[in-house]
């Protein structure tokens, strides 16, 4: 099968940027199975044994996309009403109230139910570029953008403050509290900070937590650093807002409400075993899982199915 795949970011990305991460892994996936594939994406993308093609405008993407492709994906810049091709588009954020594409796939079913979008196909997370590991240190990670309040910062720092416990802070600086909440109460020599972090110094983070920490306070489309967290044997103790109970159930963490609730649910959450944390993310939520399920959905459209009805 010839897949073209549209994206208005370059491919791939240094650290952060989830949708670009997800793009990169499906490629990876679909070209060991034997597929084509085209990306049509902003100048400068390089991706091996794909095709790039340049396109720094939504119209230009447009006119670009290889007559030959049997399916286009479109991550971004989506089709206008008369596209005459096979095609789906996979919205990744939140656009309530806005018109979506017909043949719009949701991430999670939350995240489909707040766009009254009917298919939904889960993220996936490439395992090889996490370490899992059994054996865990004494510490909580919190892994999101720090200045983007409803990640939940300022909150972490104070369950970690109150409850004592050393809790490793990645996704930002301190500096970054401003915008984020917490600032001056990040001063504390159970708080670490650490930057921006990604490749291996990222999978060790994740390895050797003893739990992820995730007190997000908005409808959370996805997440996958909670993937990220259980394919490292880590797992996650969070707020249940958005995707996230669909992605932790009991035997791989636990959720809490209020800041009471944090130490048991956090006990709860470090009782898990290692393994099946692993399991439950390979089996569900792997890179191969997700382009697997892509596939099929193709495949359905390509067979004439009204899939989107």
């Amino acid at each position: 099968m010839h897949i073209c795949l549209v994206n208005d970011t370059r491919l791939p990305t240094k650290k952060y940027g989830g949708t670009e991460r997800l793009i990169a892994w499906l490629i990876g996936e679909y070209l060991k199975l034997g597929h084509r594939v085209s990306v049509v994406a902003p100048t400068g993308t390089a991706l091996p044994g794909v095709e790039c093609i340049p396109a720094d405008t939504h119209e230009d993407a447009l006119q670009v996309i290889p007559k030959s492709a049997d399916i286009v994906h479109f991550h971004s810049w989506g089709p206008p009403p008369d596209f005459d091709r096979p095609w789906i588009y996979t919205l990744h954020g939140v656009a309530e109230g806005a018109v979506l594409p017909k043949n719009t796939v949701c991430i999670s079913r939350s995240h489909a139910r707040q766009h009254n979008v009917k298919v939904v196909v889960y993220n996936g997370v490439n395992p090889d570029e996490f370490h899992f590991r059994d054996r865990k240190q004494d510490y909580l990670l919190f892994f999101s953008l720090i200045r983007r309040r409803a990640k939940g910062a300022e909150r972490a720092i104070r369950l970690a403050r109150r409850y004592g416990h050393r809790t490793i802070f990645a996704g930002g600086t301190r500096l970054d509290l401003i915008k984020g909440g917490g600032l001056l109460e990040s001063f504390h020599p159970g708080l670490k900070f650490v930057g921006k972090v990604a490749g291996e110094e990222k999978a060790e983070l994740f390895s050797n937590a003893k739990a992820l920490l995730f007190p997000i306070s908005w409808e959370e489309p996805f997440g996958l650093v909670l993937v990220e967290s259980l394919l490292s044997g880590t797992p996650v103790v969070a707020t249940p807002r958005g995707a996230v109970p669909e992605l932790v159930p009991p035997e791989v963490g636990a959720l809490f409400t209020t800041d009471e609730e944090f130490p048991d649910a956090l006990e709860r959450a470090m009782a898990c075993r290692p393994l099946d944390c692993r399991e439950w993310a390979m089996a569900n939520f792997s890179s191969a899982v997700c382009a697997g399920n892509y596939l099929t959905l193709y495949e359905r459209l390509l067979g004439g199915e009204d899939v989107f009805g």
